[in-house]
Parts: structure tokens; C-alpha cells; sequence
């Protein structure tokens, strides 16, 4: 993760170089056949919410500044990446080939509509092939953001149902819940995030569920905290990023129970 203020947390950047083998038993035979989950598939499951979670943040700042907020989330350099326009119901955010959170460049028009209720607020942001460099997105993201009793803490959650075309014309479809929080303090900026998420790409189904709020500091290119499990079509690995220190270490566990230390 390059910026951890991203709130998808760009995990997919964190777990290179893992290759996760797992062996079972034929029921026709003792024969062992080698299932695997490779360091190809891990990097791109992961890297897909990475691609859609692209403009999460000046959604966010955006829809804030409109209830006028004052809290923000980017920086303006960030925000001049894109222009907002306003209505009634909404409003609109045109990207212009621009990077963003150290990302690819993003291209494209995103609409968001919202509504808001005394206990929270919440926005639908729609894409219509909207780009990341040249992977496409379409689909929707929910967000709702929910009173906190701590007036330093920001906790809202993502409701995603996409469809995202890589450069190949590989077509992965993603959908779950993530919930994020930002917890502000006088030094530094606390990131959390939890949930649950499913992608099917080529008939494979993968499911990553964090078991352990995953979390990190401002400043850190890391995730230093947390867990989450990782399966394919019921084959399933667990991720420990550690006791909050920020360094490019995590380990995995495997399903029988071996345990590797690996350079994230």
C-alpha cells in the first residue's frame, strides 16, 4: 500500500511474492493432487479492490464537503485531480487522465446520489466505464456513513456490486461489504478496515474475510495489524500482519497449521 489514506487499503501490494500449496487426497486413489492458490492469483484477486476502491476517498471528501463537514480526507493536491459538480441530488466527479493516491491513471465520470437521515448519511456511486489505466470499471458502491460516539473518529461502510474488465478482457466480478474507519488524532491519522468481499473470475469464486480488523498509521506503507483468510472454491489460507509494527512482514498459515514468515 502507497497511500495509506486509500481506504481499500491496497492490500494486494502487501502479499507478493506468496505462493500458497496445499495437498489433498484423490477419492479414487492415494494419489496426491497438488491444489494451489499461486502468487499470480493472490496479487490480482486482491488487487481488484484495490481498482475499486480508486476513488473512494475523494468520493468521501466530496460528499463531506457538501454537508460541510470541514473534516477532510485528502489532500488538495489530491483533489486536483478531478472537478465536483453539485445538485439537488447529487453530484457529479469528472476525473481527467490524472493519478490518483499514487494509482494509474483514472479517467472518466462518476455520478453519486444521496440521501441523508438524522443518524447517517448515505451516497450510491455509480461507474460507467470509468478507467484505471486500462482496466474498466462498472457498478455501483454504496456508501453509509454512521454516527460515532468519538467526535475524532470518521466510520462509514462500502457496499460494492462491480464488474471490472482487465486490459486482456479477463471480466471479474466483485461484490461485498467493507466497513473503514479513520481515527484522527493530534499526531498521526489510525486506518481500520473490516468485511467481507467475494470475486468470480473464470469460474473460480474467491472470498477474503477479515478476522482481525486490519489497520495501519498514516505514514506507513504497510498493513501492521490484523488478519484476514484468503479461499478459493473452499481452499483457505490465513494472513497475520503482526502486532502493529510497521514493517513488510506477515505470516501465513496454512491448512495444516504450517506457519511462514513472508516479505509483504
Amino acid at each position: 500500500m502507497k497511500n495509506v489514506s486509500n481506504l481499500k487499503l491496497s492490500v494486494y501490494t502487501l502479499i507478493c511474492g506468496l505462493s500458497l500449496l496445499v495437498t489433498s487426497c484423490s477419492s479414487d486413489n492415494n494419489n496426491a493432487e497438488e491444489l494451489e492458490i499461486s502468487q499470480f492469483e493472490v496479487q490480482k484477486v486482491l488487487a481488484i479492490d484495490d481498482y475499486s476502491a480508486i476513488a473512494d476517498n475523494a468520493i468521501t471528501q466530496a460528499f463531506m464537503g457538501r454537508e460541510g463537514s470541514g473534516k477532510r480526507l485528502l489532500t488538495n493536491k489530491e483533489s486536483d485531480c478531478y472537478s465536483t459538480t453539485y445538485s439537488d441530488t447529487g453530484f457529479s466527479m469528472n476525473f481527467n487522465n490524472c493519478a490518483l493516491n499514487g494509482s494509474e491513471n483514472v479517467n472518466g465520470l462518476l455520478n453519486i446520489t444521496y440521501s441523508v437521515s438524522e443518524n447517517s448519511s448515505s451516497f450510491t456511486s455509480t461507474f460507467t466505464d470509468f478507467y484505471v489505466g486500462e482496466t474498466k470499471l462498472n457498478g455501483t458502491r454504496v456508501f453509509t456513513i454512521s454516527a460515532t460516539d468519538n467526535e475524532n473518529e470518521i466510520a462509514f461502510t462500502v457496499v460494492s456490486n462491480m464488474t471490472i474488465t482487465l486490459a486482456g478482457g479477463e471480466i471479474i466480478t466483485e461484490e461485498g461489504s467493507r466497513t473503514t474507519t479513520l481515527i484522527f488524532s493530534e499526531d498521526t491519522i489510525a486506518i481500520t478496515l473490516s468485511g467481507t468481499w467475494t470475486l468470480v473470475e473464470n469460474g473460480d469464486t474467491y472470498i477474503v474475510t477479515v478476522t482481525e480488523d486490519l489497520s495501519t498509521l498514516l505514514g506507513c506503507e504497510y498493513i501492521s495489524k490484523g488478519k484476514f483468510t484468503l479461499s478459493k472454491n473452499g481452499l483457505e489460507v490465513l494472513v497475520d500482519f503482526g502486532d502493529g509494527t510497521c514493517d513488510n512482514k506477515a505470516e501465513i498459515t496454512y491448512p495444516n497449521g504450517k506457519v511462514e514468515e513472508i516479505t509483504l
